[in-house]
């Protein structure tokens, strides 16, 4: 056998099965006429072509740009055909020929992602999208994380928009709980902000009296805090729903450091949490159960771990 790195090509006649049962010989003519336009312009775009498989064809590049051009002209070239619209997966692995045959999980994986296509489009895998995503002309649509068949991890999707092709409809709800809570996120940070500006500036009319002054800052405090977290949601869904969750999970590092030193502040302040009605200066009796407090978390960690791992197990 032969190993070659490429970038997989495969297309699928949308409802063939239908048309096939409604007029068998029109569906083997628009299998003729497939390979009459289609082949002419795979070897245009300096394609190799591997096999038809039915309805489908299946061919390969040495280049995602050949691949992408190619399949764009061939969606150009069909669009005006009655009955006769396709949907066209591109994919980048490696392929094994052997006795004129081709095999390889990446063959598979190319037809799960044209399945994703819009009719008359182009489903591309994350691997094409790095390969073209400097190309200018060729504009590109997050299609979302699908979990395909024989593959561990999820799998980004994306559509070709450019060019006159169709773009595939996606969940608009992430954006919108993103967009809503940025919305609550800014409104929460702005109020408690300006409070806490009047309040230390001593600008309004405070009566803390009953609560004190102590938990009036902790709630303030909270309630800013709220704020920051609805925002960090909102951003993180909203860049979930682009395909750029990477960006939320960086600000999430980011923000995790501030809040860990702030953490690490506050108990370097109040290290012992529990104190004991205990006349001596040192109070034995608190350090301990304070000291069981900071261990709980690592205990229910611990006993989580071990239940993930059974169960992946």
């Amino acid at each position: 056998s032969n190993k070659k790195l490429k970038a997989i090509v495969f297309t699928d006649i949308v409802d063939f099965t239908k048309l096939s049962a409604e007029d068998e010989q029109h569906a083997l003519n628009l299998i003729d006429k497939q390979r009459e336009i289609v082949k002419p312009i795979v070897e245009k775009h300096n394609g190799e072509w591997l096999k038809e498989i039915g309805d489908g064809l299946l061919f390969s590049f040495d280049s995602s740009l050949d691949a992408v051009n190619c399949s764009i002209e061939i969606q150009q070239s069909l669009k005006d055909i009655k009955d006769f619209k396709i949907r066209i997966g591109i994919h980048q692995g490696d392929i094994f020929v052997k006795d004129g045959d081709v095999f390889g999980d990446d063959v598979n994986i190319a037809s799960r992602v044209e399945s994703f296509a819009p009719i008359g489009g182009i489903a591309i895998s994350d691997k094409i999208n790095s390969d073209i995503s400097g190309v200018k002309d060729i504009k590109t649509s997050f299609i979302g994380h699908r979990k395909l068949k024989g593959v561990s991890q999820q799998t980004k999707i994306r559509c070709i928009t450019s060019n006159g092709l169709p773009e595939n409809k996606i969940n608009k709800l992430p954006e919108f709980i993103g967009r809503v809570s940025m919305y609550f996120g800014i409104l929460f940070t702005f109020i408690f902000t300006i409070f806490l500006i009047t309040y230390a500036l001593d600008l309004g009319t405070w009566h803390i009296e009953l609560a004190g002054e102590e938990a009036l800052l902790y709630s303030l405090f909270a309630c800013l805090n709220m704020g920051f977290i609805l925002m960090l949601f909102g951003f993180s869904n909203i860049s979930f729903q682009r395909g750029i969750s990477i960006k939320s999970q960086k600000l999430i590092y980011y923000l995790s450091i501030i809040y860990i030193s702030i953490l690490f502040f506050f108990f370097s302040k109040n290290l012992k949490l529990v104190h004991t009605e205990n006349s001596s200066s040192f109070d034995l009796g608190g350090w301990i159960l304070s000291l069981c407090l900071y261990l709980i978390p690592l205990l229910i960690f611990k006993i989580f771990q071990f239940i993930y791992n059974k169960i992946k197990s």
